[in-house]
């Protein structure tokens, strides 16, 4: 199935009557496959919807009278690590595939007098949510964060989405939006859209910290990187390579990042799967610097987790942290695909980490006052 739709995509321009056909048909083909040798799974995973359903419908109730409440998905840890870091009056709440749960939560909303209903990124079944909460009270303002930018959109899954909520806009069902890069929401707002800018941020003092255990080695981390093209796994670990005495660690790991560490004779410590956040940054307190070099991001929370943890972090140059600071020209790469460059890098970054370390305490002080006033424009307008 999955060739079948490689080489349509391939032959057929995507927005074609043709295509828009034949996509219908291999998603009616292929959910009806799935349906079919997935049943006893589908069933487990309504059941559990339903639950998280009817959890978020309690917590609804506890913010009776509010002036907004925010879904976010917590499944989906970047997105709900950023909510957690912005809003207070949050609620958990996955995919919601039920008519019924989504007609309990548009009422729950409804009868709890909440004022304001911001989406956090948006998951199946919130366009309906969103469709019948308007439909029930026309005054409740609607609000979306799009955590995501342009060059996502060529995941038919993103894609989508944001054709849904930038037609459920239009149509006076969405309120305004709000992006967490200043090139999305400057774009967004000239053209034509309500928007507003937020920057994610991190709490982290419930993390446990943890003394360094004492080595000769230089333990270097590069996380969530996983089979990603945009995450930049292989130029890192290729990177890591130059620097003497170097091992990385690597959470996860794929199959191909360990061959390519075998290749290269680098010395690894790794695990296979994701790890929840709280234990991934125990682990990181271990090491003498982070890698993100990301090729494209929005917002991304791993780089700021790094700084409260104590350990210096370089990003891509492809999202608004540091931008302009002294700090920035520490931790800002410009050339992400260059291992000689981020090694040197890295080599510069463990020698200055004082330093470095200093000036983020420093930064994140107005940081946090900057994140705090964002919130409070986009929650009361």
């Amino acid at each position: 199935m999955q060739k079948l739709k490689n080489f349509i995509k391939r032959f057929i321009k995507k927005d074609s009557f043709i295509y828009r056909v034949v996509r219908k048909i291999y998603h009616i083909l292929s959910t009806a496959k799935y349906k079919i040798t997935n049943n006893k799974k589908i069933k487990e995973e309504h059941r559990h919807y339903l639950i998280v359903a009817n959890e978020a419908i309690e917590k609804i109730k506890e913010y009776k009278d509010s002036d907004y409440i925010v879904f976010y998905n917590p499944t989906w840890l970047g997105v709900a690590n950023s909510t957690k870091g912005l809003f207070k009056n949050i609620v958990p709440l996955e995919h919601v595939y039920e008519k019924r749960d989504i007609q309990k939560i548009a009422d729950s909303i409804v009868e709890n007098n909440i004022k304001s209903v911001i989406f956090s990124q948006i998951c199946d079944g919130w366009i309906d949510t969103i469709k019948q909460i308007k439909d029930k009270n026309k005054e409740i303002k609607i609000k979306v964060i799009w955590h995501g930018n342009c060059y996502e959109y060529f995941s038919d899954f993103t894609w989508n989405l944001n054709k849904e909520v930038m037609n459920l806009y239009k149509e006076g069902k969405i309120d305004s939006f709000a992006f967490v890069r200043s090139i999305m929401y400057e774009f967004y707002k000239k053209a034509g859209f309500k928007s507003y800018y937020l920057q994610n941020n991190v709490h982290l003092d419930n993390i446990k910290r943890v003394e360094k255990q004492k080595t000769t080695k230089k333990k270097i981390g590069i996380y969530n990187a996983d089979t990603r093209e945009l995450k930049n796994i292989y130029t890192s670990l290729s990177a890591i390579k130059l620097v003497p005495d170097a091992v990385a660690d690597v959470v996860p790991i794929n199959e191909g990042a360990k061959k390519f560490t075998e290749m290269l004779n680098l010395e690894i410590t790794s695990i296979n799967d994701y790890i929840p956040t709280e234990e991934l940054l125990e682990r990181i307190q271990q090491n003498e610097v982070n890698l993100y070099p990301t090729f494209t991001e929005n917002a991304p929370m791993f780089p700021l987790e790094s700084f409260e943890m104590g350990i210096p972090c370089l990003l891509g140059n492809n999202n608004d942290y540091f931008v302009g600071t002294k700090l920035g020209e520490y931790v800002i790469l410009t050339k992400e695909d260059d291992p000689e460059y981020l090694k040197d890098r890295i080599i510069n970054c463990i020698e200055h980490k004082e330093e470095i370390m200093a000036l983020y305490k420093e930064w994140k002080k107005e940081f946090d006052k900057k994140c705090a006033k964002w919130v409070e424009e986009f929650v009361k307008l």
